[in-house]
């Protein structure tokens, strides 16, 4: 009777243990998966871009985010560990393919947590740094741009030179885009895309191609070809390589 008793209180034991064993190990999986974090940048690029991402990195990691890397090889697309704060540690890579000097830049961020921007709209939240150049116009209102208040830090970016844009400085901006909806430690999936770009003469470029403020139509913009490119349209295609 007592064997039965003790093999009894045996299973009991190795029962409860499992279940606790189990309980443990649906934690772990739990916050790993929550703590999953993904970066999207992935548009299709072509040789006539003048800016590209060369490097998106969190916390000094370099993450998978969809990147034309060299030759035949794009990187994927893939989650990667991080804690609630990675947003502010990010930081985005450009470079200016062209040999043209950049004095605006504009990238935007989407928050896929909140709708996949496709067929449910999404937040989003754009980061600038520089300034519209004097004369420059606005193609929607067909007016000068008025000068910005207060006026952003101005941006000297050179041809061929890398900019290292940190999400930190827009850390308080992207948490009141997004208030409404949810907090900064609770996005787990985002979205970059290029925006527009501008250069000290006025020409403007974004994924549609290059402008030039027209000088016939006051206030106007006027596309350039599809293939033109402000310098040699091989180099720096992809980042690093030349064709």
């Amino acid at each position: 009777m007592n064997s039965e008793l003790f093999e009894h209180q045996g299973r009991d034991m190795l029962l409860a243990a499992c279940t606790v064993l189990c309980i443990v190990l649906g934690v772990v999986w739990t916050v790993r998966a929550s703590d999953e974090k993904l970066v999207k940048a992935d548009d299709p690029v072509q040789r006539t871009d003048a800016v590209m991402i060369t490097e998106i990195s969190v916390g000094g990691m370099k993450v998978d985010a969809g990147l034309f890397l060299k030759p035949d090889l794009v990187q994927p697309v893939a989650p990667f560990p991080a804690d609630r704060e990675w947003l502010d540690k990010m930081t985005i890579v450009l470079i200016n393919r062209t040999n043209k000097t950049i004095v605006r830049a504009g990238v935007t961020m989407q928050f896929l947590d909140t709708g996949d921007c496709v067929a449910q709209p999404c937040d989003a939240t754009l980061l600038q740094l520089g300034n519209t150049p004097l004369g420059a116009n606005d193609g929607r209102e067909g007016q000068p741009t008025a000068p910005r208040r207060p006026k952003r830090a101005d941006l000297d970016w050179k041809p061929g030179q890398r900019l290292a844009l940190r999400v930190h400085d827009f850390i308080d901006q992207i948490s009141a885009s997004i208030s409404n909806r949810m907090s900064l430690s609770a996005v787990n999936r985002v979205a970059i895309h290029l925006g527009a770009f501008y250069f000290a003469d006025g020409m403007v470029w974004s994924v549609t191609g290059f402008s030039i403020p027209d000088p016939i139509r006051a206030g106007k913009f006027t596309r350039l070809p599809s293939d033109y490119f402000p310098g040699r349209v091989g180099q720096n295609w992809p980042p690093g390589y030349s064709q």
